[in-house]
């Protein structure tokens, strides 16, 4: 079975964080890279593992994940053609605002988001809820939990854009996620 590299895994690190959306209704940072155990164990043995629903739990939030990088990616370009529209036409009112939203179709692209946000805080409330038996199924809590605080887990950052808490937890996300690797012999 092939192994991941880190060039593989930080191709498909994210740009924004979640926290920024909700800050300023911006973009969304992603934790799209796959989980480490789930990318590490091979079928037959990811079944038997002790851990392996947290396995399963950690896959399906990274392709959820996956999705909604590119639903926020829509949302942003609908919002950008919204913005140009509002300028080009002088729009103002709230009657004229919603109706702008609808036509430029940001205000689908907003439901889309928010309905695959509700989808992923759904895997993680079930991810939080059980007990991991080992690191690899630790790892899948951590990175559940850095999403659920509102924390960036793309490590490629600029240390002025990651807030101390946010940094101390990532280093933990960090070190779980190595350790996975080392349990697993990767």
């Amino acid at each position: 079975m092939p192994r991941p590299t880190a060039a593989a895994n930080a191709a498909l690190m994210p740009e924004p964080t979640r926290r920024s959306l909700l800050k300023a209704s911006g973009a969304l940072g992603t934790v799209a890279a796959l989980a480490v155990p789930v990318a590490i164990l091979p079928k037959a043995e990811a079944a038997e593992h002790p851990d392996a629903e947290l396995l399963r739990l950690g896959a399906e939030f990274e392709r959820e994940h996956v999705i909604l990088v590119h639903l926020k990616k829509e949302e942003k370009r609908c919002k950008s053609v919204f913005e140009v529209e509002r300028a080009r036409r002088g729009t103002q009112g709230w009657d004229d605002l919603t109706a702008l939203h609808e036509e430029t179709g940001y205000e689908a692209a907003i439901d889309r988001s928010s309905d695959q946000f509700d989808k992923l805080d759904a895997i993680t409330s079930v991810i939080r809820s059980i007990p991991a038996q080992t690191i690899a199924g630790l790892a899948v809590k951590v990175r559940a939990t850095a999403y659920d605080c509102h924390f960036s887990l793309s490590f490629d950052l600029p240390p002025d854009q990651i807030d101390w808490q946010e940094g101390c937890f990532l280093q933990l996300v960090r070190d779980v996620e190595r350790m996975a690797k080392v349990a697993a012999h990767v």
